[in-house]
């Protein structure tokens, strides 16, 4: 009894350890973590109709938000043991929150790809479609852009409807209408775009 309350004094009076800084290893998980975000934001990420397609784009970016909310919970943890108790500053507690500020930055700053940005190869798969209407393609990349499905009608308009909606109700993308306004399908909407270029919703009704 007595060697155990010695211990105990001891443990209590001996030195307390330094609180670690926010290190290289979360440093790295951070960056990897905000570099996989930016990426799946902005359709850089390898399509899931390649080679890639065990890694999807949406399963990416939901991982990479995940990791970002575990570090940072980490690193305000072990900023606050070093700054709060130890009153002390470390460089390492830096780099973290200034590569998810840059990654942030990117995603406001730099605009996403638009669809006329790949107009060529737009028009080049539905005057390609057009020879044979009715006719159609599944599960195609045109530029960063995944498109589920492609499909001319005979009436000379092409649907390309685009692989990064979440709803089973709606779909959305952009269609080939060289006579004027797509007539569209279900319960079908289009904004004009450019030329023979609109971007259409249709959402599914009983």
């Amino acid at each position: 009894m007595e060697r155990l309350k010695n211990r105990l004094i001891e443990s209590a009076n001996a030195p307390r350890k330094a609180a670690k800084p926010p290190g290289p290893i979360l440093l790295a998980f951070t960056t990897i973590a905000a570099v996989t975000w930016v990426c799946a934001s902005r359709n850089w990420w390898p399509s899931p109709y390649g080679q890639f397609a065990w890694f999807d784009p949406l399963l990416a970016g939901a991982s990479s938000i995940l990791v970002l909310l575990i570090v940072g919970l980490i690193w305000a943890i072990r900023t606050l043991h070093v700054v709060g108790q130890d009153r002390r500053w470390s460089w390492w507690i830096a780099p973290a929150p200034l590569v998810v500020a840059l990654a942030a930055a990117v995603l406001v700053l730099l605009p996403p790809d638009s669809m006329l940005d790949h107009r060529d190869e737009f028009e080049a798969a539905a005057r390609e479609l057009s020879t044979q209407p009715p006719s159609s393609r599944e599960h195609i990349e045109i530029g960063p852009f995944d498109i589920s499905s492609a499909r001319a009608t005979s009436g000379g308009e092409v649907y390309f409807t685009d692989d990064s909606g979440f709803s089973l109700m709606s779909s959305a993308g952009w269609a080939y209408a060289p006579g004027g306004p797509p007539a569209g399908f279900d319960d079908f909407t289009a904004r004009h775009l450019d030329g023979p270029w609109y971007e259409f919703t249709a959402i599914w009704r009983d």
